[in-house]
């Protein structure tokens, strides 16, 4: 759903030059706590996927999990900042994991996304300011017929899954691997899953990453959107035009966001390369609460790097940042035939903060070792996963691995993650290592290199 909303803010503020009266048909709230919005400094907009069925249609309602009739509020499904950086001239998305544990001002300890149910904006952003630091001078939000007819207008989107997958639950039915076009409404499915399941050697394997998951496949999913959408409706005055009011007829904003701070975040992405927005996750670990429900902390030393350069915080003079395990995605990949391989390597990295794009099989089950594969520029983010690796792994470059980062293919040696990196810097190795003996498992369904 935050796909349609960036696209939806973005395109609006593009199509004012041509749709002008439209910009008053746009529902707009009051909210008097956010943050001053500064002329030249970074500007902050919260964007929230609600997963209220208020202007879904019967069936959708019906496929979505809830009634159309009552209370229909809903959640605040999905949390992202929209970060615009005016003099570095670059774009980035924080996401926000809906499960973290925090004070919600007047209510105690809650999961964030009840603060949106429980007080509406306005508490969700006093939430975010005040107990996370991150400050918040915009808002916008969407709900999901708008983001699936959005999609529907595009003529669906294309997305690399890295083995068949499903989700019971949101009604995700992929039988394939690959390269898969989606329709509105199975993008809906699969950007909504938290019960993501993949075809991993044999056997369903459910992704153990649940709402950390989901943020990567929302990420990824927004890379693609924006560059088809934004293509596309700029090329097509009939599409854009549609597109435009998809956006006015599904968008809800703070009532301070002006004309021009649309234009500002329009002209922002219309020169960007979507593949260069920086996309980062808070960094959390597991928690049960003592009333026994599973939750998500703040690991607040990793997260503070990032909620500084979200607020726009200059590091001291001569300081470099360091890299941090939650700026490198990683697509986990099963090449030893074992149950649940990739599936569980996947948790490990999670745990201790990379971001998984995705599981699924290798292009064969017998890789004796280990192998962390990295594209242009990633040498550094795949030295940092070796660093992690407990048996370490082969590093190997490799220019077609698209959306992720690094592709980790899970050899017979690996044996776990550490809990913090050694020192160690390995020399990148040749492409092409060898596998070892065939494995007696099924053919693998997935690929290695994604097709899209």
């Amino acid at each position: 759903m935050i796909g349609l909303l960036i696209l939806a803010v973005v395109l609006t503020g593009i199509g004012y030059v041509y749709l002008r009266a439209q910009l008053g048909k746009i529902k707009r709230v009051d909210i008097p706590i956010l943050s001053e919005d500064v002329p030249g400094a970074v500007m902050n907009v919260l964007l929230v996927g609600s997963d209220s069925r208020s202007n879904v249609d019967e069936s959708l309602a019906e496929t979505t999990g809830k009634e159309v009739e009552g209370d229909r509020t809903g959640l605040s499904d999905t949390m992202m900042i929209l970060h615009i950086d005016p003099v570095a001239e670059s774009a980035a998305i924080l996401s926000i994991p809906r499960d973290l544990y925090v004070t919600i001002p007047g209510q105690g300890r809650d999961r964030i996304n009840s603060a949106f149910a429980i007080g509406g904006p306005e508490l969700l952003i006093q939430t975010i300011q005040e107990g996370l630091g991150i400050q918040v001078n915009h808002y916008a939000e969407v709900d999901f017929q708008g983001f699936k007819n959005i999609v529907d207008t595009v003529g669906g989107l294309s997305v690399y899954l890295a083995a068949p997958a499903r989700d019971t639950k949101t009604g995700l039915d992929q039988p394939d691997g690959g390269c898969v076009k989606l329709d509105g409404f199975q993008s809906l499915a699969y950007v909504r899953s938290r019960f993501y399941e993949t075809y991993e050697a044999g056997r369903w394997v459910q992704d153990p990453t649940s709402d950390i998951g989901r943020i990567q496949r929302q990420q990824d999913f927004i890379r693609r959107m924006m560059k088809k959408a934004v293509s596309q409706g700029l090329g097509n005055p009939l599409t854009l035009n549609r597109l435009i009011g998809i956006g006015v007829n599904n968008l809800t904003i703070d009532r301070t966001m002006s004309t021009k701070d649309m234009v500002t975040v329009a002209r922002r992405f219309k020169s960007l390369d979507p593949n260069k927005v920086d996309m980062q996750t808070l960094p959390a670990t597991d928690y049960t609460t003592p009333g026994g429900a599973s939750v998500l902390l703040l690991d607040e030393e990793a997260a503070q790097p990032l909620i500084d350069r979200i607020n726009g915080k200059e590091l001291p003079p001569g300081e470099a940042p360091s890299l941090q395990p939650a700026e490198v995605q990683v697509r986990v990949l099963n090449g030893n035939g074992i149950d649940g391989a990739a599936a569980a390597a996947s948790l490990a990295l999670s745990k201790v903060g990379f971001a998984v794009n995705g599981t699924g099989e290798a292009d064969s089950f017998a890789y004796r070792r280990t192998q962390v594969r990295y594209g242009p520029e990633g040498l550094s983010k795949a030295q940092l996963l070796h660093n992690y690796l407990a048996a370490g792994a082969d590093v190997v470059p490799d220019n077609t691995l698209g959306t992720a980062d690094l592709a980790l293919i899970v050899g017979a040696d690996f044996s776990g993650v550490r809990d913090a990196p050694t020192a160690a810097v390995p020399a990148p190795a040749a492409p092409g290592a060898e596998a070892g003996p065939a494995s007696s498992r099924p053919e693998p369904q997935g690929a290695l290199q994604p097709a899209c």
